[in-house]
């Protein structure tokens, strides 16, 4: 929870990883603010194809992810540099006064926003899942679960258990086969229903002009009534302007609106 945040490897680096394990560990690994398949030079080759296609394809699936989720990752980076929070945070963190959360060491928050529940032993398929107060939905199916409470999550080799907080907004770009490998003219807002705030934070990702204000750094509520929900997002504070792209904000399992980012507030109405 304290100190250096850059960490992660991935694939189990002393002895010969399963197909199995390995897929499970990527998945996972997703998450980890270095991601990185590392093992020792004694072992056997380690690369996703190495054990066949279908866990080829699950770590692509979840390397892709793991793309299009670089905006919310990078925000994290940004709040780990000005505050000293940690990017992968035990439950405890954000509910100190939930006693079950002292001793839940198989589950993490990405952030505030994002939890996972890993499959870490072979030939599970079902694990239980301690869901802490408020609303929580399941990534993949959109499932909403009212907390606290647990489940028991059916998590197949190629599914990882993944919630989300309700009001939690995820900004993701489009998936890329490495950092800039294009330019991107679209922003996708992901907001799950309830009430929240966010602060998303940008820069040019190549140089320290941040420190000279060179930055766009917006804050985004989300509010939600019986049957209407709000999101406002702040004007850019900053000097630091994104190119021409389109803003995406998907109220998920509602709909969504698109509007060209000029750097203004907007409050939009689903």
């Amino acid at each position: 929870m304290v100190g250096f945040g850059w960490v992660g490897d991935i694939g189990g680096f002393a002895g010969n990883a399963t197909a199995e394990m390995f897929a499970r560990w990527m998945q996972v690994g997703m998450l980890y603010p270095l991601m990185r398949g590392h093992s020792a030079m004694s072992t056997a080759r380690h690369e996703p194809w190495v054990f066949g296609d279908r866990t080829e394809n699950i770590c692509r699936e979840y390397i892709n992810l793991r793309y299009q989720l670089l905006p919310y990752i990078y925000s994290l980076f940004w709040e780990a540099a000005t505050t000293g929070a940690p990017i992968l945070r035990p439950l405890l963190y954000h509910f100190p006064n939930d006693l079950k959360t002292y001793t839940l060491y198989d589950q993490v928050l990405l952030g505030a926003s994002l939890m996972a529940a890993p499959i870490y032993r072979p030939g599970v398929e079902h694990r239980v899942v301690y869901l802490p107060a408020g609303i929580w939905y399941d990534w993949w199916s959109g499932e909403s679960y009212q907390g606290p409470t647990h489940i028991l999550a059916h998590a197949p080799l190629e599914k990882m258990p993944l919630y989300v907080r309700g009001g939690a907004v995820i900004p993701m770009q489009p998936v890329m086969q490495y950092v800039d490998e294009f330019p991107s003219d679209e922003l996708r807002l992901r907001v799950w229903p309830g009430n929240g705030e966010y602060n998303f934070y940008e820069d040019d990702g190549q140089t320290f002009e941040y420190r000279h204000q060179n930055f766009s750094l917006r804050n985004i509520t989300v509010v939600t009534n019986i049957n209407q929900t709000i999101v406002n997002i702040s004007t850019s504070e900053g000097k630091w302007t994104p190119g021409q792209r389109q803003i995406i904000v998907e109220l998920v399992g509602v709909g969504q609106q698109q509007f060209l980012d000029d750097g203004q507030q907007r409050s939009l109405s689903f």
